[in-house]
């Protein structure tokens, strides 16, 4: 089943040749409200980069069930125009590692999930709470020798498309599967009382 009309309209009005990432923030913001629904989730738009000496200032979106003070998702946005260059490539997966660290101390789900978006091109990334394991692994850079550590081909799904389309509603099931299987632990050991905005997620 495609997107709804609603957003293959937003993403119509764009072009891949779009310098601006902010043009895309309607985009996803609205991918990720239909995804992720207001009465299970709050998805928080940061619009500062923690890194400072980044190319560019870009929002990050990040994902927490009402309620669970965790956070399940994140998103990195950047212009299409990015994914043809080394430098901007290397800057986009760099805040993406940082961001890992971040937010590390904050997840209580197995597995957290980071996005780094071009355009309507992703790739994307795991921190695994358990080993500490953040995967795809970073490749070794070397100050004198241009190496293409963040290889264009880790963009390799088109959010708007089929396939891509498929691996995000994948993720997206995934997580929600996640969060319910805590809030079984954490409800049914006492540890917390079934959320008031959540009755359904159980």
């Amino acid at each position: 089943m495609p997107w709804p009309v609603h957003i293959i309209l937003k993403s119509s009005l764009l072009t891949d040749t779009e310098p601006i990432g902010n043009r895309f923030y309607g985009l996803y913001d609205a991918i990720l409200n239909e995804c992720f629904p207001t009465t299970q989730f709050t998805v928080m738009p940061q619009y500062a980069t923690i890194d400072t000496s980044a190319i560019d200032f870009a929002i990050t979106y990040v994902i927490e069930p009402l309620e669970l003070e965790s956070p399940v998702l994140f998103i990195e946005v950047k212009p299409p125009t990015h994914l043809s260059s080394i430098t901007t490539r290397k800057s986009a997966e760099n805040q993406v590692w940082s961001r890992f660290g971040i937010l590390a101390h904050l997840v209580r789900i197995p597995k957290l999930y980071g996005i780094s978006a071009m355009g309507r091109q992703l790739s994307y990334y795991t921190y695994d709470r358990p080993s500490g394991v953040v995967e795809p692994a970073a490749l070794p850079d070397d100050l004198n020798v241009v190496v293409d550590t963040a290889p264009v081909e880790r963009w390799d799904t088109n959010i708007m498309q089929e396939e891509g389309h498929t691996k995000f509603l994948a993720m997206v099931e995934e997580i929600k599967q996640m969060v319910r299987d805590l809030w079984y632990v954490l409800v049914y050991s006492g540890v917390q009382p079934l959320p008031h905005a959540l009755p359904e997620i159980l």
